[in-house]
């Protein structure tokens, strides 16, 4: 029997085959807001649901997989599989990496469930479950599945800029009046993944000048395996291309993948952010 891969239905992949992959299964992550609340999943574009967040943006939470939920994912690929890796949302974002932690340990002796914390989100859960599928495919085992998908997770990095620091804030990532004060001053705060963690880096007076900071950020790295653009709009905008053809010419032998990030991705950026999504190649990580 193959190994099966779960990961939150949050997920982003850069190569569309990856939303219908057979070896690849979603815990469905919800998008609350308010009373109404509406499951995310890879091929959700965020206009769907834009009208929700521009009704009352505040109310918008993402919640994650509960314990019952994964205990339900988990038992229907029993019947298929006793081998499991289950890929989640940073737990210092969510609380998806834990409710499957509890989850998988009802399967303790039945079904070996190996569950990871991406240390990510969006987009690089898809980079993670989709190598990790393709280790499947090419007949690794469990152990080895899982050391390819750790040796991964310290060469990803996600980034991103915001035009609403009122989504930082009700995440604790900046303060109420830092909040008001940088919207009222039209500032774009630079935001990035460290050790599991959204943080907020430095910060921007300008679209042009946050799209340069995210391109000087990809600078950094001397040679890389992937790269995707991370847009709110259904296809590409002007800024997403733009920024692609910066970086075509920086690195012209990486090919550049475009994904809307979506619902869930909002509730922490917001609505017309902007991001990247960076595989460190294994040798220039070395």
């Amino acid at each position: 029997m193959k190994i099966h891969i779960v990961t939150d239905s949050s997920v982003r992949f850069l190569n569309p085959e990856g939303n219908h992959h057979d070896l690849i299964h979603l815990a469905p992550m919800t998008v609350r807001f308010g009373d109404q609340a509406v499951e995310d999943r890879p091929d959700l574009p965020l206009s769907e649901v834009r009208s929700y967040f521009e009704a009352d943006p505040g109310r918008a939470f993402a919640d994650p997989p509960s314990v019952e939920q994964l205990v339900a994912v988990y038992s229907q690929l029993h019947d298929k599989t006793d081998e499991i890796v289950s890929i989640h949302t940073s737990a210092g974002i969510s609380d998806s990496f834990r409710n499957a932690v509890k989850a998988s340990e009802g399967f303790r002796g039945r079904c070996d469930i190996q569950v990871i914390d991406s240390t990510s989100f969006s987009a690089g859960l898809g980079v993670l479950a989709s190598r990790a599928a393709a280790a499947v495919e090419e007949g690794h085992s469990l152990e080895e599945v899982v050391r390819v998908v750790r040796g991964i997770i310290p060469r990803l990095y996600v980034v991103f800029f915001s035009d609403d620091l009122a989504y930082l804030e009700r995440n604790g990532l900046v303060s109420q009046s830092q909040a008001i004060l940088g919207n009222m001053l039209n500032i774009f705060p630079f935001l990035t993944v460290e050790h599991g963690r959204l943080i907020p880096m430095e910060k921007a007076r300008t679209r042009i000048r946050a799209q340069e900071k995210l391109i000087e950020f990809v600078m950094e790295f001397s040679a890389i395996e992937q790269l995707g653009i991370l847009h709110s709009t259904p296809e590409p905008d002007e800024e997403a291309l733009s920024v692609a053809e910066r970086l075509e010419a920086l690195y012209p032998e990486t090919l550049i993948q475009y994904v809307n990030y979506g619902p869930a991705a909002a509730t922490y950026v917001g609505l017309n952010g902007l991001g990247l999504i960076i595989l460190e190649s294994e040798e220039d990580a070395l």
